[in-house]
């Protein structure tokens, strides 16, 4: 993959990290929790800082009807707009056209407030431009049900977020069944799970630009 590489580290630890690879710090916990707090939005920094959306249940990834509801739809726009009002007091958006570089970016995950390719697009259109930035994690937006129609959604995936994301998140899933029932899906390593890695792979390279960074995690992403 010609793509630039990426590592991800846990927001409160240091990273030891390869030196050739761009780092993104992922804030853990849950954002909709009164107690999560989140770095300053800076306007220096060399990548932003990423985090969860979050869950209206009390563990980020435990699912909740709200969250797919009004009340949780609710809180994800006033948390979105109050980060959106963050990015635009730390560095004002420059004149004309050229969108303001990224100063945060939101993971999607089924279980949770961005849970579907429509909650990121309506993310990357209203608040893209003042500093939100977009990351395409395919396997988290699968869920379950998601699996018989699989190729379909991730190509979906690829074709509207892969132009507009800053950040592709690979890694692969591992389904959990109880009898003939789909229970789970697990994200594990890539290479490891039942993704569809050939394809996904030209996926990547077909829908995502070349200067865009791809991020291959070895182990569990911080939550």
């Amino acid at each position: 993959m010609p793509h630039p590489r990426a590592e991800i580290f846990r927001a409160d630890q240091d990273a030891l990290l390869s030196s050739d690879a761009l780092r993104f710090a992922l804030v853990p916990g849950n954002p909709q929790s009164v107690d999560w707090r989140h770095p300053p939005i800076a306007d220096n920094a060399s990548t932003p800082w990423l985090c969860w959306s979050g869950s209206l249940a009390a563990h980020p990834f435990e699912p909740d009807p709200r969250n797919w509801m009004r009340a949780g739809q609710d809180a994800f726009n006033s948390w979105t707009e109050r980060l959106a009002a963050e990015c635009a007091a730390a560095s004002p958006s420059p004149p004309g056209p050229t969108p303001l570089r990224a100063r945060c970016a939101v993971i999607p995950h089924h279980a949770q407030l961005l849970s579907d390719l429509s909650g990121q697009m309506r993310l990357w259109h209203t608040h893209g431009p003042t500093g939100i930035g977009s990351v395409l994690h395919p396997s988290a937006l699968i869920a379950p049900s998601m699996l018989r129609d699989l190729e379909d959604h991730l190509l979906r995936a690829f074709t509207m977020l892969g132009p507009r994301c800053i950040l592709c998140i690979l890694q692969d899933i591992d389904v959990v069944r109880v009898g003939q029932e789909v229970t789970e899906l697990r994200l594990v390593p890539w290479g490891s799970g039942q993704m569809p890695h050939s394809l996904v792979e030209r996926f990547l390279n077909k829908h995502v630009p070349p200067n865009i960074p791809v991020c291959i995690p070895a182990n569990p992403l911080p939550t």
